[in-house]
């Protein structure tokens, strides 16, 4: 037991767990789509999170999702407190407005960009639609959505990309699952990042069919809207920026790049060079900064400012997804044609994300190095004494320079996991991700030894993956991210944030030790639930 209660010890040494308020964990899952819906069995949402700390939980799954941490919720709570004040007093509007413009300076100043403009969103697959809006706006012709790492993206992207419902309920309510949005749709190019056996697609091949599919929408009079990956769920990017260049060049005034970095796995010069190039970027407080899912933003360059105001047609349908707070006030054409719809949640999702963007951000440089470098060696070492887990190799970066920034330094472990000589399908990945999520021995399944059976992992989905014989692989992921770093950082003393560091790296043996318990009792986890 003495590395489960270390690792407790620690948690409890610098992270205060209120208890959960049930006001406030409703308005939390509020203003999204399914996603957020709770199991009523184990209180769980589609993620595997929970809206209120879970403080026994090992949370290696910001590539998917987190659960809220205690600075987190402490941070929505104080801006749940305002806005049920303003309530009170009847002037919840002005307040509401108030609220989301210091969430948009926040993020501005967060990540050091003072010249972009930002449009809140429930997510990065919402942040696609408000691209695509802008990108049709300024170009001024119908365009096709050039969308790579279609595969390793979120689920809803594609459809988002094309101007389609991509879930049956959105922010605003109800919609048509995967119908068009009146004014908003138009033809989609998916390019692949693996091939059909699973393999990652070599970056020219990515290059090559993004170049083709760019000449067959220009040649057909459209507009392109390029969606370039800035880190996949599996840690890709694409195309290579050498392709992006010179795909601008044959005709700037008909291409859009969109960056989706929902992620948020790069620096913050990064971030800049991007909108200085007059990208769009989608970015999001919920993967790397582990904010509760969902909280969406996109970055509007300043080049694009002057053209984004003057655009005074928003689709109908749009205003299922985007109200008028989610604008910046520069953008009064786009605002005055949406509702004046208040998302409660959304504001105290992304109030949690700020919270553990500042406290990052907060660590000197050099130590938010140390600890993701020193992550990415110790989960190459784990691995390593796990032969039934067939890590992934590691995808290559689009910015050499991210070499000098602590993004160098690999931060998602996508992993097979190897049962009887072949890898476990998606279906039976799903199984395992569910039950490790869960207290085993209240499930009769104990005897894992430093009582890991008991504590709840949460790793990131499994990605389904095609497996060359027509079926899919279930890819699971094991994530470094922001709380690693300012949970390690003890202010004071070198060695004591370097013993919370190690100690957060033993997190990664047990998850491990705990998945190989289960693939060995595979056979006995129906009806495991989360704990």
């Amino acid at each position: 037991m003495r590395l489960k209660q270390s690792l407790q010890a620690a948690d409890r040494a610098h992270a205060i767990i209120p208890a959960p308020d049930q006001a406030l964990v409703s308005a939390l899952v509020s203003g999204g789509d399914g996603r957020l819906v709770l199991d009523p069995a184990d209180g769980l949402n589609l993620y595997g999170c929970r809206p209120s700390p879970r403080p026994d939980e090992i949370s290696l799954s910001s590539s998917t999702a987190s659960t809220v941490s205690g600075r987190g919720y402490a941070a929505a709570e104080a801006a749940f407190a305002q806005l049920e004040a303003a309530r009170t007093g009847g002037h919840v509007a002005p307040v509401f407005t108030r609220m989301a413009d210091e969430v948009r300076s926040a993020i501005r100043s967060r990540f050091d960009l003072p010249d972009a403009e930002v449009v809140l969103s429930p997510s990065g697959t919402d942040s696609a639609l408000q691209a695509l809006l802008l990108a049709r706006g300024t170009l001024g012709k119908p365009v096709t959505s050039i969308i790579v790492a279609a595969d390793e993206s979120g689920n809803g992207v594609p459809a988002a990309a094309s101007g389609r419902h991509f879930a049956g309920r959105a922010s605003g309510g109800a919609v048509p699952e995967g119908g068009p949005i009146p004014g908003l749709a138009c033809a989609r190019v998916a390019i692949a990042a693996r091939d059909a056996h699973g393999r990652a697609r070599p970056l020219a091949e990515i290059d090559a069919a993004v170049r083709h599919a760019v000449e067959d929408a220009i040649r057909a009079g459209n507009g392109v809207v390029l969606h370039v990956m800035d880190h996949s769920k599996l840690g890709g990017c694409g195309p290579s920026l050498a392709c992006v260049h010179e795909i601008c060049a044959l005709d700037r005034g008909a291409i859009q790049v969109v960056v989706d970095a929902c992620q948020a796995r790069l620096g913050r010069s990064a971030l800049r060079q991007y909108l200085d190039q007059g990208f769009l970027v989608l970015i999001t407080g919920s993967k790397f900064f582990t904010g509760p899912p969902l909280s969406g933003a996109l970055l509007v360059p300043e080049a694009l400012w002057g053209r984004v105001a003057q655009m005074a047609d928003v689709p109908l349908g749009l205003a299922d997804y985007t109200a008028r707070d989610d604008w910046p006030h520069g953008f009064s054409r786009i605002r005055a044609q949406l509702p004046a719809r208040q998302n409660v949640g959304q504001i105290l999702r992304w109030s949690a994300a700020l919270a553990e963007i500042r406290a990052y951000w907060a660590v000197p440089e050099l130590f938010r190095k140390l600890a993701l470098a020193e992550f990415a060696a110790a989960a190459a070492r784990h691995f390593g004494r796990f032969p039934e887990f067939d890590l992934l190799p590691a995808a290559a970066s689009l910015f050499a320079d991210r070499e000098r920034d602590e993004f160098a330094a690999r931060t998602i472990f996508p992993f097979k996991i190897m049962r009887d000589g072949r890898a476990v399908s998606y279906a039976e990945a799903r199984l395992l991700h569910r039950a490790l999520n869960a207290d085993l021995v209240s499930y009769g399944l104990g005897g894992l030894h430093d009582g890991s059976a008991a504590a709840p992992c949460h790793i990131g989905q499994p990605v389904a993956v095609a497996d060359g014989a027509g079926g899919t692989t279930g890819v699971l992921r094991i994530s470094a991210d922001a709380r690693l770093v300012t949970e390690s950082w003890a202010g004071t003393g070198d060695l004591v944030s370097t013993g919370r560091l190690i100690r957060q790296f033993d997190r990664i043996a047990l998850v491990l030790e705990k998945l190989r318990f289960l693939l060995r009792h595979m056979d006995n986890l129906d009806g495991v639930r989360a704990a």
